[in-house]
């Protein structure tokens, strides 16, 4: 294995820890009450009126809830596993400072939509047929969101290197320009 592997390794596995780490250390209570509400909730529940005007959902808490359903948003239902996954690898990976910002940036957002998208459609799901909602919720869900994320990864990774590629070639460009001047 070279040394650029081992280190995105590393670096992302160390990142990847320390992130599970810090997220466990804030309070279920400001989570539940303050950032799965405002976050989470009334972005869900503005897209399920929008989807479906007739709804009366609301937020309570850490709930979407309605007549017809009612879902917890609980810890690990904020995106935050997968979002630390990536942002671990794209900190990792080794970039430009601008790359990882812009990959950091953008990766947040994407996170956020595909997760926003996975409760809204874990809620239709709760209110149409309940039996679904276990295996989507644990195994197809998590595993397309994974698969979606990876597939932003990939294309952060390649957009970067053509970013890498093309700087050199702009600098090897000037510098035979320069020498042709010199001559």
């Amino acid at each position: 294995m070279d040394f650029q592997s081992f280190r995105f390794i590393v670096v992302a596995g160390i990142l990847y820890a320390a992130f599970h780490f810090a997220y466990h250390e804030i309070p279920d209570d400001y989570l539940k009450n303050t950032l799965y509400p405002n976050i989470i909730g009334h972005a869900a529940v503005k897209t399920i009126k929008i989807l479906t005007p007739d709804r009366t959902v609301v937020v309570s808490n850490n709930a979407l809830v309605s007549p017809r359903a009612k879902m917890n948003i609980v810890r690990g239902c904020d995106g935050s596993g997968v979002w630390f996954m990536l942002s671990a690898a794209i900190i990792g990976f080794g970039a430009s400072f601008r790359q990882t910002i812009a990959g950091l940036v953008a990766g947040t957002i994407t996170v956020y939509v595909i997760n926003q998208i996975r409760i809204v459609g874990l809620y239709y799901i709760i209110e149409h047929n309940r039996a679904w909602f276990p295996p989507i919720h644990t195994y197809y869900a998590p595993t397309l969101i994974i698969i979606l994320v990876a597939g932003f990864f990939l294309l952060w990774t390649r957009w970067t290197m053509e970013q890498q590629t093309n700087l050199a070639a702009t600098a090897t460009g000037k510098t035979n320009q320069e020498k042709n001047d010199h001559e």
